[in-house]
């Protein structure tokens, strides 16, 4: 069965695809350095690092050939979308997210939709996507959809702790396909921490403590160099717990940024945040200044203990600076949480053939 990875980024899609059979007749990604890393841990793969505005039937007829395109795959950007987006910090009363640039990515995945005619396609987005517009602007999507013949769409938000992710990440999972199948998603193969079912939630613990003392001695596992105010900080968050600016010594209180408008340290949302290595862990964010306290070690998370986290094995590398790294880490679908999805995907896509 063949497959496109569109907006691909690093690759945990294409790590799905690869694991539930599909041959990735090419992807694309217009960030250079994130392209870099899909063609380093993809080599057979050919790689469109372009614009997909730029992206024509005619531009890709030299990858597909006369093969038949069964699913393409794919999440365009969420700037438009997100709940830390735009529609958070501003007053909306004039905001339309049909008019919004950063949402005519979407547009763009629905048009190489058309040309391409797969069987199935899978598009994954901010869980914020559905409630854009009051709603209204999901349905737009799905009626966009609909119109090329797509008439059976499954829409819903996933969690991944429940598909074996450390993570308690929500996305929003939209799966179409014109062969008039009735999609039933994958049950649940992890329960939260206070079921009665097994296999309760994978956790951070599970996953990378043992990275401790392997610093620098495993791919994108290098520590950030905090300054001594801030490792000092990290001394005072409790093992799940964010930190209580009151517990400082005024020494440690007093802000470092020039912008500062209260004179002491804030507390961002996702900032002074220290996982528990007894639960799944919060949403990876994009960005090595976002990314939490390890659960015992006065530092945030590597890359790769976030990639841990993520589910991407210690075999797949990320390119470029350590931001660049640890944005792609935090930008990724986690593998694990996306291939029960494609693998049933797979098995319609099988047994249509066989009729």
């Amino acid at each position: 069965m063949n497959a496109i990875d569109l907006f691909s980024g690093a690759g945990g899609l294409s790590i799905a695809l690869n694991e539930c059979g599909f041959d990735v007749l090419f992807a694309n990604e217009i960030n250079p350095q994130f392209a870099e890393t899909h063609t380093l841990n993809f080599p057979s793969v050919p790689m469109i690092c372009d614009d997909i505005n730029n992206i024509s039937l005619e531009s890709v007829k030299q990858y597909i050939g006369l093969k038949e395109v069964d699913l393409i795959v794919g999440g365009p950007p969420c700037q438009g979308f997100s709940v830390f987006g735009k529609r958070r910090f501003v007053n909306t009363q004039d905001y339309d997210p049909h008019k919004d640039p950063r949402n005519a990515l979407v547009y763009q995945y629905i048009r190489l939709v058309q040309e391409l005619n797969p069987k199935f396609f899978f598009m994954e987005n901010v869980k914020g996507f559905t409630n854009l517009d009051k709603g209204l602007f999901v349905d737009n999507v799905k009626k966009q959809f609909k119109n090329l013949g797509y008439n059976d769409i499954w829409c819903e938000i996933v969690c991944a702790a429940d598909y074996g992710v450390p993570q308690e990440r929500y996305r929003m999972f939209m799966i179409g396909n014109r062969l008039g199948i009735n999609y039933e998603k994958p049950m649940p193969t992890h329960f939260s921490l206070n079921s009665d079912k097994e296999p309760k939630y994978r956790t951070v613990g599970d996953v990378i403590m043992d990275l401790v003392g392997k610093e620098n001695n495993v791919p994108n596992h290098v520590p950030l160099a905090h300054k001594p105010i801030v490792a000092a900080r990290y001394g005072y968050v409790k093992e799940g717990c964010k930190l209580n600016i009151e517990d400082l010594p005024p020494e440690l209180a007093i802000a470092t940024r020039k912008d500062s408008k209260t004179g002491k340290v804030a507390n961002y949302s996702h900032v002074y945040k220290r996982l528990d290595r007894a639960k799944p862990s919060t949403t990876m964010v994009p960005g090595h200044n976002a990314f939490p306290i390890h659960p015992t070690l006065n530092r945030t998370l590597t890359a790769r203990e976030a990639a841990r986290i993520q589910t991407f094995p210690d075999s797949h590398v990320f390119t470029g600076t350590r931001q660049e790294q640890c944005i792609q880490v935090g930008n990724a679908v986690p593998p694990q949480m996306a291939e029960p999805f494609i693998e049933r995907i797979m098995e319609y896509l099988i047994k249509h053939k066989e009729r």
